[in-house]
């Protein structure tokens, strides 16, 4: 067991291996990259365009809620209308002795990802989806990233506006339809979002922290 992960994957990792596994995306893709082969898997979600379980955008908060709404109903175009375009996800190192294996991707791999999590590629012949998901983030309150112009780091890199930060731990359960699946459980992450020129927030970066 690695500290703050429950693997109930019957047969499909070791703990050894596990250990080289960095927590929750790299699980995530490890799920939809490998395993049994289910190209039948009805597609999850659909458009939450009309729910009026949904808060519009106008605050960070709203858009924390709709992150939740949306991975816990499989919705990915609500998720998708919660990143920025100039998104970038970033995970610490997935192997603890080799600082460079960082993972860093951008919106359209992140929604390329979630596709398959929720079902809803159809081109796709891996893995089946998780037939449910359970979501919470538990942040604090949140703080101000002021602005900083640092072009060696692009992903700090913001010099003509201020950005705000939330951080905690979330909670994650993810599971197949037979039952088993994956815990992820105190990964810290810090989500900073941005206010766009039309008023609205969207998520600009999801950065994990080491477990």
């Amino acid at each position: 067991m690695v500290s703050g992960i429950n693997s109930i994957m019957k047969g499909r990792r070791t703990a050894q291996e596990l250990i080289r596994i960095r927590a929750f995306w790299t699980m995530v893709m490890l799920a939809i990259f490998t395993g049994c082969s289910n190209p039948f898997a009805p597609p999850g979600g659909g458009s939450g365009s009309n729910n009026k379980s949904l808060k519009e955008p106008t605050t960070p908060e709203n858009v924390l809620y709709n992150l939740e709404w949306a991975m816990n109903n499989k919705d990915i175009q609500v998720y998708e209308r919660c990143l920025d375009e100039d998104f970038w996800y970033h995970s610490p190192p997935i192997y603890p002795d080799d600082p460079e294996s960082i993972q860093e991707w951008a919106k359209e791999d992140e929604l390329t990802v979630m596709r398959r999590m929720f079902g809803q590629d159809p081109t796709y012949q891996g893995t089946e989806p998780f037939e449910t998901i359970e979501f919470r983030f538990d942040y604090g309150e949140p703080e101000v990233e002021f602005a900083v112009s640092n072009p060696e780091e692009p992903m700090n890199d913001h010099p003509d506006e201020d950005w705000v930060v939330f951080s905690g731990p979330i909670t994650i359960h993810l599971r197949y339809s037979e039952g088993h699946g994956w815990d992820v459980q105190n990964q810290l992450i810090d989500i900073k979002l941005r206010k766009r020129s039309d008023g609205t927030w969207a998520i600009i970066r999801w950065w994990d922290y080491p477990l």
